[in-house]
């Protein structure tokens, strides 16, 4: 069994980290079995091998972290073929599609509205803080990881425009991929493929959140990408 280590689950959310429900969601898209094992902070942060999650346990005692390099190695380990469909050039595709997604749209839209404004940050640290006994050396722990996040956000491209700036990168973002996405009932098509994991990822913290955004009422009207997601959702997360 492979033991998945993430840090909290948030709201309806598998975890609080994008990258653990990315790959939590590729584990069940490969069709293979897990558990999933929180390290709350402060914990996290001494035992995750880079600072953060997630991070694997295989069932061989090999540890392995960054959510990529986990998929890209149980992908060989396994000999999986989720992705084996698709020719070069959509592999190309899809690595774009994944940058995208983790490298603009994880910044302009995810960090921006969770961790840089005021009103949603309230909302997002009490139930990052749930399970913690609270105290000022809680709040002050939070407090300098919300000021280190928006110290990254800051460094970051996406961070360094205006706001009304990064809500128009992130609309764009949302824009391409409901185009690409089309009314195909996978992202690259008929079959399912490692990138609707962390475009799943992305979506549900983008359309099942209690945080108010501009950037939220925007990926309402893109029906078919709220209707993908809702499919995926319905037919990897439903009881």
């Amino acid at each position: 069994m492979i033991k998945v280590f993430g840090l909290a689950k948030t709201w309806d959310f598998p975890d609080a980290s994008p990258y653990v429900c990315k790959l939590v969601m590729w584990l069940r898209l490969a069709g293979l079995d897990y558990e999933l094992h929180y390290v709350p902070w402060p914990s996290m942060i001494e035992r995750a091998p880079r600072r953060s999650v997630p991070w694997i346990e295989d069932a061989d005692g090999e540890i392995i972290h960054d959510s990529q390099r986990i998929i890209d190695r149980l992908t060989v380990k396994r000999q999986l073929e989720l992705d084996a469909h698709l020719d070069a050039r959509q592999r190309a595709q899809m690595r774009a599609w994944q940058r995208l997604l983790e490298d603009h749209y994880y910044w302009a839209a995810l960090v921006q509205m969770r961790w840089v404004e005021d009103h949603n940050w309230e909302i997002y640290r009490r139930e990052l803080a749930a399970e913690l006994e609270p105290s000022p050396e809680v709040e002050q722990f939070f407090q300098e990881i919300r000021d280190y996040l928006v110290g990254e956000f800051r460094g970051h491209a996406v961070g360094k425009m205006t706001l009304d700036e990064v809500r128009a990168v992130a609309r764009e973002d949302l824009d391409a991929l409901d185009e690409w996405l089309g009314d195909s009932p996978y992202f690259m098509g008929p079959r399912p493929t490692s990138i609707d994991a962390m475009l799943y990822a992305c979506l549900l913290q983008t359309y099942a959140t209690p945080c108010t955004s501009p950037t939220v009422t925007y990926a309402r009207t893109k029906t078919r990408l709220e209707a993908y997601f809702n499919r995926l959702h319905a037919a990897y997360w439903a009881p």
